[in-house]
């Protein structure tokens, strides 16, 4: 019996890695009924021979977009320009993190677009809210290595709008990935998809997932759900009065006097507030 992660799922073959080398596997049919649908990222044990996965281990944790468990941490890439950046997207994909319970940080593309002055002021309202910003250029090759370490040992998920340069920061990580790079249209105003499933790229004694792009990210969940799991807010929100708190007019709100204090920016608290307009 052999041991691996399931690197990529196509056509009902599970893909698994172990120790480097590749077997294509079926599902034990017991295993099946008795534990579900096998994901990108199992820990799985599995029969050389008859090239059978046997056995899955326990999760630790799991996304349902991108469909992928056992995540360490949570990359998202955001251009600078082409798709523009965006504060309200940005904090939409943390708090899908945080609902998660996933750590995520935050990787700028395309820096050679946009100027030293914006980069900056992304930089210090999210530094602001103890998330980390890496800034990159894949065209001049900048800011690259800064973020090579960060994916030793773990399960990394880079997630992103299309078009906002995953498979080309992939591609500048290690160029043996040669991975497909998609364009940006400016008719459209998006990305075109290139990534079109979730695969496990082995990098740095770890994994990093590359997935297919997001025309769009839906939350799906309650107004609550969102007040708790905002960057901060999912942290201070038992310090308010209230359990059920939604930080907008309620009394002794700890999110609302750290707004006042200059503690947590408005613009994320802005974002905050549009996010929970989406939810009727």
């Amino acid at each position: 019996m052999r041991s691996g992660v399931v690197s990529l799922i196509k056509y009902g073959v599970n893909s698994v890695n172990c120790d480097g080398k590749i077997y294509s596997c079926s599902v034990k049919g017991s295993l099946k009924h008795k534990f579900g649908k096998i994901e990108v990222g199992d820990y799985v044990e599995f029969d050389e021979t008859n090239l059978v996965i046997e056995n899955v281990k326990e999760r630790v944790s799991k996304l349902i977009r991108p469909s992928i468990v056992n995540v360490d941490q949570i990359l998202l890439v955001f251009s600078l320009k082409e798709p523009d950046f965006s504060y309200y997207l940005a904090f939409k994909y943390l708090t899908y993190a945080n609902f998660n319970n996933v750590k995520a940080s935050i990787v700028l593309s395309k820096s050679d677009k946009s100027e030293n002055k914006e980069i900056e002021e992304i930089k210090k309202i999210f530094n602001l809210l103890n998330i980390d910003v890496y800034v990159t250029s894949c065209k001049k090759l900048e800011g690259i290595d800064e973020i090579k370490d960060i994916f030793k040992d773990k399960i990394t998920v880079l997630m992103g709008q299309s078009g906002v340069g995953k498979s080309s920061l992939l591609n500048a990580i290690d160029s043996n990935y040669s991975r497909d790079i998609g364009e940006y249209s400016v008719a459209l105003g998006r990305g075109k998809h290139q990534t079109k499933e979730t695969i496990l790229l082995p990098y740095n004694n770890g994994y990093i997932a590359d997935t297919p792009g997001f025309s769009s990210l839906e939350l799906k969940l309650s107004k609550l759900q969102i007040a708790q799991s905002f960057p901060v807010f999912n942290v201070e929100h038992v310090n308010c009065r209230y359990s059920n708190c939604l930080h907008i007019s309620e009394p002794d709100c700890a999110i609302k006097k750290l707004i006042e204090e200059g503690k947590i920016p408005l613009i994320a608290y802005q974002s905050y507030l549009k996010l929970l307009e989406e939810e009727k």
